[in-house]
């Protein structure tokens, strides 16, 4: 699949507002999102599933977050690896 093939990123728009702060940082990190999502080599609806279940998260704690950024890309990296770890029981299964 094509790094550049996920819609599920918001186009950049520079600095991040007050009233979108949470759209903002996606934006910021796209081009670091693009590229560690590719390598997990997931389907196009699972990185929007995992994108919207970190969204979630996102928002939920971010009074707790000291650093949203670095926080995004490790909560993105581990969503994807138990995504292949689901993946790779379902198919022991099979």
């Amino acid at each position: 699949m094509d790094v550049n093939s996920y819609p599920a990123f918001p186009a950049p728009s520079g600095a991040p507002s007050e009233e979108e702060p949470v759209t903002g940082l996606f934006g910021d990190l796209r081009l670091e999102l693009e590229p560690l999502l590719a390598r997990f080599q997931l389907s196009e609806r699972e990185v929007e599933e995992i994108l919207r279940e970190i969204l979630l998260l996102l928002v939920y704690r971010w009074e707790r977050i000291d650093s949203p950024e670095i926080w995004l890309l490790a909560a993105c990296k581990r969503a994807c690896l138990r995504r292949l770890g689901r993946r790779a029981r379902v198919a022991a299964r099979s």
